[in-house]
């Protein structure tokens, strides 16, 4: 797609800055007066008809038919209207209309080679044939001193002047010279006869002017009027033009100066409200008249306003690369319709687009529709002074676009800035376009920059182009009018589909755009979004305020919130680490705390030696636990000796700054808003701008961004690697989450590396692989050793905890990796206690206590430790028995000390599991208090035992006994199942459990324990049931039929059933009775 600099060719005027804006001021009077007295007032362009013709006019219809009907009149065609009023709703082309009626009118047959596009050469005139009178309503006197008397100077003394000279005047003196309308008699002699075009211009304001002259004086005007349209009508040669413009068109927006005009004529002050009621009543008689007499034609229609702005602004437009480009525009528009008006994407915007090149609709419809409305912009000539500026700047600073629009238009330029703010009367907001968008004295504000020129700084397009200038422009650009009316306007702002439609080319995207006016929230002091409108206003906006509290903030302030933050993102509370925040040297970091460390950085230091903080706890004062310490470092800080990752470009120094001076500033905004929050009042905001202008929500957002941040540059954990040496690894927060999240992630990192040790470091690899680091200085090593190890060599793995130190040991002697020991006494040949595969390490037995130890499996056997054979489970049972009837109670200690007596050492596993045995077949009893008391304790005994672990101070007792001391009595019957016999009794009828219910079992089931059920991909499945019914039970079945599927008996699978007072006839029953 091309530039417009390459298919455009601007007049040379205007590129080489001799051409004079006023030239698009023209009026009608200067060229009456040049054909009069051959003297040019105004440019050369308007007064040579040549020129007039072949550069600064465009044939638009309304043109071409005025010329037709007014010179097929003068020549005599009684068909076409004489009267003929000129609408100038869209934009223009009255005054040049006029013009060229004056110039085909005096000039005639001469022009016959110009004029073949506007007129039909048979129709034009022979040179001097026409009399022309040309008269400005704005301009002519409705009276004029004579001697002590004010004498009328009336609109039909002018037109006799006009076409008779002085001679005529004085042969209607009398009629001339009267506020009264003339009668017939004057148009017979001043008209009879003769070929004449009479264009009466700006009527409404001299009607006024009349009316205030005096009260009649408007009546006297419409009377005028209806003659002379009566004259024309009826009489061939003569054409009447004249231009009216409404009460409402021609007043509203120009109360001011009517006041003054109307003042003048009265001599008096008359206030902007009389002026207005006197002008209203002026032109209601008067239009009345030429709305009855008149056709009405309009000289430029809405879609020729772009053609005519052109003809008068170039020499040549290339029309294919018109097309070509407004395609391009179609189908981003189209690629984007859910953002855009529906008329970008129709054929007819198309259309409008090649029509207007190089000049975007938009823009034409900014200038034309609201520009214009201005009382001082002048209409159409305004919009061309504004364009004719725009093209000089583009072409001088060889700025390539694809079409012209608001965003293009040079507001760094004098001139530019003061024709458009000083003809909308939007001089005060010159402060705001300094500030927000950028424009003159932009650089004498601190910084130097505005608004928009610092967020391209911060997100610079890819292609280059000043998005948010171009974007905030447009939206500052829309605020200039209507803002008396403020919202409630349909001039003032512009939605946020029109201001991505009037600012979106190919390159700069409805969705780059968007993000653009999204940010006027963000930082614009005087640019804001309000009740669906983007515009500028004068009162600051909130931003305004925080970016004058941000400047008062001091470094200690931004430093204890960039701290506090820090604190609150990473925690870690009672879990993997202790943490230490604000670490900048060794002795922040404690030594001794048996746990991992997490040291965080501080987000303000400077330089940190990592190595210093592993190895020492401050200078000459070496760190035992080196291998716990972990340290979590931020971007913004420099690490001295460990090169980490950087940029291709970008050196380490400069990196840490963009770093640092990136966290600081979303810091400062945050410190502000909660300053602003907080006391509002301070700031001269009412606390109720805060709640209409959505700050909350904003703050909520900053506060969320700070802790993104945050966590998003605490990127780099050093620690002490395998290999003893600092290693470091990249922390990739997503979102940058902040607590548990956060160590999570660390925690996550450091197992991946290997570095840490957790709960499931217990498979067959792991172990061996630890069993290699433990015994690597020989086959033993004692416990409190390896906690040392974990703790202070650095070239071992971290534990995530104590508890964790405890399972990896016991899994390694369920797996036969390793065993437990504890010698007795010191000239014991065997341990007193001795742990491996075939005599796992009770649960009662505490690890943390003293003496114990690791022994490889071969060191043990090699000591003959593994020789002994496990004693017979009966004679075990048999012996406890027999230690117990003899006084009929003894504690669980006592017990286990004679059978060491009669028996030798008996591993604890045993003797547990014969105790538990014995319980569960109530053979004895158990409870937890003192062997002689009387009070009945809570018994444990029958099948309430399966999950009992006997405790040295537990006490065993008999039955018997027991009710000697009445704490049982003969129960109740009972059926009973037990152990792995009842397992090979009630698993085989689990799937069926259901089916046996719904066909009529009835027994409740007290208690059932399914106890060590193997799963298929490993691991042991245990089931309890108390005081199920049978509803319960028939509920179940679709359960115990899964389970039938899933899980086996294994070696040491066990059932344990009791079923109090059993029916014999009872289904279930009898199937377990089988």
């Amino acid at each position: 797609m091309q530039s417009v600099l390459v298919t455009c060719q601007p007049r040379p005027e205007i590129l080489a800055g001799t051409f004079n804006p006023e030239v698009f001021t023209a009026s009608l009077s200067p060229i009456i007066e040049y054909y009069r007295s051959g003297r040019g007032v105004i440019d050369s362009i308007y007064t040579n008809a040549e020129l007039f013709f072949r550069e600064a006019t465009y044939p638009t219809q309304g043109l071409r038919l005025t010329l037709a009907e007014v010179f097929g009149r003068l020549a005599g065609d009684m068909m076409v209207p004489a009267i003929h009023r000129l609408e100038t709703a869209f934009g223009g082309g009255k005054t040049h209309t006029l013009i060229a009626c004056t110039h085909i009118a005096h000039r005639g047959t001469e022009l016959r080679g110009l004029i073949q596009d506007f007129l039909d050469p048979e129709l034009l005139p022979e040179p001097g044939s026409v009399a022309v009178v040309g008269v400005a309503g704005d301009e002519i006197p409705v009276h004029k001193p004579k001697g002590n008397a004010l004498v009328p100077y009336t609109l039909w003394g002018e037109i006799a002047y006009q076409i008779g000279g002085e001679g005529l005047y004085r042969e209607v003196e009398e009629e001339a010279g009267s506020y009264a309308a003339p009668g017939k008699t004057y148009f017979e002699r001043v008209l009879r006869g003769r070929k004449a075009i009479i264009m009466l211009d700006e009527l409404a304001q001299y009607a006024a002017r009349l009316e205030a002259a005096r009260p009649d004086g408007a009546n006297q005007l419409a009377a005028f009027l209806m003659g002379l349209h009566g004259y024309a009508r009826n009489h061939p040669g003569i054409a009447v033009i004249l231009t009216l413009a409404s009460a409402t068109d021609a007043f509203a927006r120009q109360t001011e100066l009517l006041s003054k005009l109307v003042s003048q004529v009265r001599g008096e002050e008359v206030s902007e409200d009389d002026a207005l009621g006197i002008g209203e009543k002026a032109v209601k008689g008067v239009a009345s008249v030429v709305a009855r007499d008149a056709v009405q034609i309009t000289p430029v229609h809405a879609a020729e306003i772009a053609s005519v702005l052109a003809k008068r602004l170039f020499l040549s437009v290339n029309r294919d690369a018109a097309r070509a480009t407004a395609g391009e525009y179609i189908e981003m528009y189209r690629r984007n319709a859910s953002m855009l008006p529906e008329e970008a994407t129709s054929e007819d915007f198309q259309g409008r687009m090649i029509a207007s090149y190089p000049f975007h609709p938009t823009l034409i419809d900014f200038l034309n529709n609201k520009l214009a409305s201005a009382e001082n912009f002048q209409g159409t000539r305004g919009v061309l002074r504004v364009l004719a500026l725009a093209v000089r700047s583009l072409w001088l600073q060889q700025q390539d676009v694809t079409m012209i629009h608001a965003c293009h238009l040079d507001l760094r330029s004098d001139r530019v800035v003061n024709e458009i703010l000083g003809r909308t009367g939007s001089s005060d907001l010159l402060f705001v376009l300094n500030a927000d968008v950028g424009s003159v004295d932009t650089g004498t504000l601190e910084g130097g920059r505005s608004n928009a020129e610092l967020a391209d700084q911060r997100n610079p397009h890819p292609e280059g182009h000043p998005l948010y200038e171009y974007t905030w422009k447009t939206v500052f650009l829309h605020s200039l009018v209507g803002r008396e009316e403020g919202l409630d306007s349909k001039i003032f702002g512009l939605t946020e589909s029109e201001a991505l439609f009037c600012v979106s080319f190919p390159g700069l995207t409805p969705p780059q755009v968007h993000m653009a006016l999204e940010e006027i929230n963000e930082s614009a002091f005087y640019l804001r979004y309000e009740q669906g409108k983007y515009f500028a206003g004068r009162e600051p906006t909130i931003n305004n305020i925080l970016a004058r509290i941000r400047k008062t903030l001091t470094a200690d302030q931004v430093k204890e919130l960039l701290e506090a933050t820090a604190r609150k993102i990473i925690t870690g509370g009672s879990g993997l680490f202790h943490i230490e925040h604000d670490v900048s040297l060794p002795e922040h970091l404690p030594d001794g705390k048996g746990r991992p460390v997490l040291g965080v950085v501080a987000l303000t230091a400077e330089t940190i030696d990592v190595e210093a903080m592993v190895t020492t706890r401050g200078i000459n004062k070496p760190r035992q636990q080196q291998n716990l310490i972990f340290i979590l470092v931020p971007e913004t800080v420099t690490v001295q000796g460990i090169s980490r990752q950087e940029g291709l470009f970008a050196s380490p120094s400069t990196q840490v700054q963009e770093a640092r001076q990136r966290i600081e500033a979303i810091a400062r905004q945050v410190k502000a808003m909660r300053i602003l929050s907080d006391r509002p009042q301070s700031y001269g905001l009412n606390p109720q701008r805060l709640a209409e202008e959505d700050f909350q929500k904003r703050y909520r957002e900053r506060e969320q961004a700070l802790v993104t941040a945050v966590a998003s540059i605490y990127t780099s954990l050093y620690y002490p690697g395998a290999a003893g040496h600092i290693v470091r690894k990249e922390i990739k927060t997503s979102g940058g989450e902040g607590g548990m999240p956060f160590i999570e992630q660390i925690r996550t990192t450091l197992i991946n590396a290997g570095e840490l040790l957790t709960g499931s470091n217990t498979t067959q690899a792991d172990l061996l692989n630890l069993s290699r680091l433990f015994f690597e200085p020989g086959d033993t090593i004692t416990l409190e050793k390896l906690r040392e190890n974990f703790s202070c060599r650095r070239s071992w793995p971290v534990l995530e905890s104590a508890g964790v130190f405890e399972q990896i040991i016991r899994a390694g002697v369920q797996k036969g990796v390793w065993c437990v020991y504890r010698m007795g006494a010191e000239d014991s040949l065997k341990p007193a206690e001795f742990y491996h595969r075939e005599n796992e390490i009770p649960m009662g037995v505490n690890l943390a206590g003293a003496g114990y130890g690791l022994v490889t499996v071969q060191g043990a056997n090699q000591r003959g430790w593994m020789g002994a054979r496990r004693p017979d489970p009966a004679r075990v049972r048999d012996g406890v028995l027999y230690t117990i009837s003899g006084g009929g109670e003894a504690t669980v200690r006592e017990v286990a000390d004679n059978l060491a007596e009669k028996y030798g050492e008996i591993p604890a596993r045993d003797f547990q599991e014969a105790v538990v045995t014995l319980v569960k077949d109530g053979r004895l009893l158990a409870f937890r208090g003192a062997p002689e008391q009387q009070e009945k304790p809570e018994l444990i005994q029958g099948p309430g035992a399966a999950l009992y672990t006997p405790q040295p101070n537990d006490v065993l007792i008999t039955p018997a006994k027991a009710a000697e001391r009445g704490w049982v009595t003969a129960g109740r019957r009972a059926f009973t199942l037990e152990g792995k016999e009842g397992a090979e009794k009630l698993l085989p009828l689990l799937r069926r459990l259901g089916s046996i219910y719904n066909r009529g079992a009835r027994s409740t089931i007290d208690s059932l324990d399914l106890a060590d059920l193997e799963l298929p991909e490993g691991g042991l499945l245990r089931i309890q049931l108390t005081g199920v019914t049978p509803g319960s039970m028939k509920a179940l079945a679709e359960l115990f039929e899964v389970l039938a599927g899933v899980v086996a008996k294994g070696e040491h699978t066990e059932a344990f059933l009791e079923i109090l007072d059993p029916a014999d006839d009872c289904p279930l029953i009898q199937e377990l009775k089988k």
